[in-house]
């Protein structure tokens, strides 16, 4: 294992995993840095308001800016741990136009950041990657096959080459393969909260695309914090990357059913065709993230789906 944690950088602090990431290290005593640019493709109000228990902490500071934008050379030092975890997120949203976007964030932001943590050789450099990066992809011989089918992914899998590449030149880089992740501060455009908001009172509807019978490897974001930082805390070999996920997989069918028996009431819902790049299962091979860290998920997808109803409750309590 490695030393105490003492400082970390953190970009995409403001963000649903960033958010949490930076409450739990600031409980573990750690001084953290975090980056964002509150970029308006969901609310910046939402995620201001993800930060508002550690705004005024003495050991964190939060820089507002675009990582293509900010002198990072000025940030780092040998001393801190770098959590990337900024990026334009969303499958559906990298078609088209959006590529550019995705391209511009997920890829040369990074490739940026990687370059001047090199240059300050910086202790550890741990990314969020991505599930996406595997498309339709099986498990062949406990080897998983890259093979995106969106532009999203594409961006993803770059990023992990990237990793590769700064990992051979002496970055110390870890990549963090995320398989659905979900709980309170969930981005608006997925599933759980897109489908609590169909099932609390109010005229959202939940546009259902295909037939409901993809599966996902749902993962509790609490069971991701804790991952990325046992990694960040574990030796291996620089551009690695490991899947983490919630340990099974359940239809969106099924996660229908759990929400309605949860809240009580039936989720509204339209029926729309399949959506390009929606793979038809997702599943984490969490064999190499276990041996080399002992980690394991702890949140079973029934606790973790009551505790996101009682956010979306008590957010719904504010409004009233």
């Amino acid at each position: 294992m490695g030393t105490k944690l003492l400082r970390s950088v953190i970009t995409g602090a403001a963000g649903f995993i960033g958010s949490h990431l930076v409450e739990e290290q600031l409980n573990r005593g750690v001084t953290v840095t975090g980056i964002d640019c509150f970029d308006p493709w969901y609310s910046p109000e939402a995620k201001r308001a993800n930060l508002s228990k550690v705004l005024n902490h003495p050991n964190f500071d939060l820089i507002e800016a675009d990582l293509n934008e900010l002198n990072l050379v000025e940030l780092l030092d040998p001393d801190c741990v770098v959590f990337h975890l900024a990026a334009r997120a969303g499958v559906q949203d990298s078609w088209g136009e959006g590529f550019e976007s995705a391209i511009n964030n997920n890829l040369l932001a990074t490739q940026k950041l990687m370059e001047a943590s090199l240059k300050n050789k910086v202790n550890r450099f741990l990314y969020a990657s991505s599930s996406s990066v595997y498309g339709n992809g099986d498990t062949a011989e406990q080897q998983r096959i890259e093979s995106p089918i969106s532009p999203y992914g594409v961006t993803k899998l770059a990023v992990d080459q990237l990793g590769r590449i700064y990992g051979a030149q002496g970055l110390q880089t870890v990549g963090m393969r995320y398989f659905t992740v979900y709980g309170p501060r969930q981005r608006p455009d997925m599933v759980m909260n897109r489908l609590f908001q169909a099932a609390l009172p109010g005229d959202f509807c939940f546009s259902l695309r295909g037939d409901g019978t993809q599966k996902r490897e749902f993962t509790y974001v609490s069971d991701v914090v804790d991952a990325t930082l046992a990694l960040s805390q574990c030796f291996v070999p620089a551009g690695s990357t490991f899947d983490i996920g919630g340990g099974n997989t359940r239809s969106v069918l099924g996660v229908i059913s759990d929400i309605e028996r949860l809240v009580g009431s039936r989720c509204r819902i339209t029926e729309v065709g399949s959506a390009p790049g929606d793979p038809k299962s997702t599943e984490a091979m969490l064999g190499p993230i276990s041996e080399a860290t002992g980690w394991k998920p702890k949140v079973s997808l029934e606790d973790g789906l009551s505790a996101q109803y009682l956010w979306h409750e008590h957010q719904l309590s504010l409004l009233r």
